[in-house]
């Protein structure tokens, strides 16, 4: 379609249009091209008048943040006569930055030999922007989500939900009473060496999955898985003033969680399995372990150590839960002597720790 016979002047339909129109010459060697035609929206978009311009070339938009990469892949395309399109930073008369998006046509004589170019300009610096915040809102809503996602391997979904909300989740380096708590599937390295692979991980983890919720049930944080055993702590990422009930409600608890586990193990043709529960309430030290990427956040510390020892003590007594003195006695002042679950602890007497200075009296149960 043309508009030969509508009486409507090309020029005037120029003139007319509401994006920025340049037409250069040819020549693609500096000084070149030459603006011949610019309209008036490009007086709009640029703060420059056609007068101004006519004569000039279009370099003159050009300024610090340009990308002038861009020019090389222009001048190979406009060089094989094809249509180009692109986008980079221009400036207008006053100094003031925009992101310019355009195309430029070449057009031909009769000869069909190139005589000039016409750019198509347009200003979508609105645009490009909006389009950054839109990437920003993305990438910080997938931040969110590997937060989350890193937390709930940790933390009870509601505790999740409160620690993603801060931008340091865990707080500072700090000395704080916590109860400690390790599990610990016993005799794994048989278990393991009489299993394929797959079935080895399928068993870890139901494993962990299982502890996971009788910990999270008790406000305890899991504050590392290790292979065939984990370790988990109470009144952390702040205190609850009930760490060592809880802790001991989970102890006690994971012994039945893998009573009732282990009855359908049993159903299915499945060897039961028997896990080593210790834990120890006193001070330790909180805060990031590493360096880069690799730090982690963990607790540290006798408290720590006594808990880990203990584990020894399972296999010495020949019992699922080995707890200290020093976890009951707090549990009881948090709620009593007529806590229940205390009835189901058994005095198990003082024993020496490796790397323990002081003999450590313990319970236990199972």
């Amino acid at each position: 379609m043309t508009l030969e016979g509508t009486g409507i002047e090309p020029f005037a339909v120029l003139e007319a249009a509401s994006e920025s129109i340049l037409v250069t010459d040819a020549a693609m060697d500096r000084p070149g091209p030459i603006i011949v035609y610019a309209n008036p929206a490009f007086e709009r978009m640029t703060g420059w008048t056609a007068r101004e311009v006519i004569g000039q070339s279009p370099r003159i938009l050009q300024g610090a943040g340009t990308d002038l990469s861009i020019f090389v892949r222009m001048r190979e395309t406009l060089g094989r006569g094809h249509r180009w399109e692109g986008q980079t930073v221009n400036y207008r008369k006053d100094g003031s930055q925009f992101v310019m998006e355009w195309s430029i046509t070449p057009l031909r004589d009769g000869a069909s030999e190139i005589t000039h170019f016409v750019a198509v300009q347009r200003d979508v610096t609105a645009r490009v922007e909006a389009e950054r915040r839109v990437a920003q809102a993305q990438q910080a809503a997938r931040e969110a989500d590997r937060k989350r996602a890193n937390l709930a391997r940790y933390f009870s979904p509601a505790m999740v939900e409160i620690l993603a909300q801060r931008d340091h989740p865990l707080g500072s380096v700090r000395r704080q009473a916590i109860a400690v708590l390790f599990v610990d599937i016993v005799g794994f390295v048989a278990i393991s060496e009489s299993l394929a692979p797959e079935r080895v991980v399928g068993l870890l983890r139901s494993f962990y999955r299982r502890m996971a919720k009788v910990i999270f049930a008790h406000r305890g944080s899991i504050d590392n898985y290790s292979g065939d055993g984990l370790m988990a702590l109470f009144g952390m990422p702040k205190p609850t003033g009930l760490e060592a009930t809880d802790a001991l409600h989970a102890a006690v608890n994971i012994i039945d969680e893998v009573g009732v586990w282990n009855a359908k193990r049993t159903e299915a043709g499945r060897s039961p399995i028997d896990v080593g529960v210790s834990a120890d309430f006193g001070v330790a030290v909180l805060g990031d372990i590493g360096t880069g990427e690799s730090m982690s956040f963990t607790a540290i510390g006798t408290t720590v150590n006594v808990a880990s020892r203990m584990q020894e003590l399972c296999r010495v007594l020949r019992s699922r839960l080995v707890v200290s003195q020093s976890l009951v006695a707090q549990a009881r002042e948090e709620s009593g002597d007529q806590l229940p679950v205390l009835r189901r602890l058994s005095d198990g007497g003082r024993h020496s720790l490796r790397g323990v200075t002081q003999p450590v009296k313990v319970w236990t149960c199972g």
